[in-house]
């Protein structure tokens, strides 16, 4: 009777624990290839509520590594008001490709949660930059995915992309 009793205290604080643990409110996931010939890595993001960041980066044109980091309220905030936007929401489920791939291949997904329901996004050869010359990508798309970059580099301590590295402010309709 007694270890009845304490399966059933178990199971229970098993549960308690369980609905306490933030949920993810965005999963990213990038599988790129090039643009060096040969060259591919993967990384993977997870942002949860309470505004933790675990980046995962591997490939064979970089170490394998893991990094934790934790957004500022305002930056959480942000990023809550960029999902929830109503031009987020209407992005489609999938994208297909915009362009003609030759040596670079960038395949991105997002799992965005809203609440009980979850949004899935789908890009067939993302390029962002493209935005900058005709628009390919709804913009709250390309202002998430530049939001994104700058969460992995932070979360990697690298320093910020200048020149033409930095391509976020042209895809964007910004100036430098």
């Amino acid at each position: 009777m007694r270890s009845h009793l304490l399966v059933v205290i178990c199971f229970l604080s098993v549960l308690m624990f369980a609905k306490d643990a933030p949920k993810a409110i965005l999963v990213s996931h990038n599988d790129i290839k090039g643009p060096i010939i040969g060259n591919t890595h993967t990384e993977d993001l997870e942002i949860y509520q309470d505004g933790r960041v675990s980046y995962r980066e591997a490939g064979n044109d970089r170490k394998k590594a893991m990094f934790a980091t934790k957004l500022t309220p305002r930056q959480l905030q942000r990023l809550t008001l960029l999902l929830n936007s109503q031009e987020l929401r209407a992005v489609p489920a999938e994208i297909g490709s915009q362009i003609r791939v030759l040596d670079f291949d960038w395949e991105a997904q997002l799992n965005i949660q809203h609440g009980s329901s979850r949004q899935t996004i789908a890009i067939k050869n993302f390029y962002p930059l493209l935005n900058s010359h005709r628009p390919a990508y709804p913009k709250a798309l390309v202002e998430l995915e530049c939001m994104l970059q700058d969460i992995q580099r932070r979360a990697a301590k690298r320093p910020a992309p200048t020149g033409d590295e930095n391509w976020c402010p042209e895809a964007l309709g910004k100036t430098r």
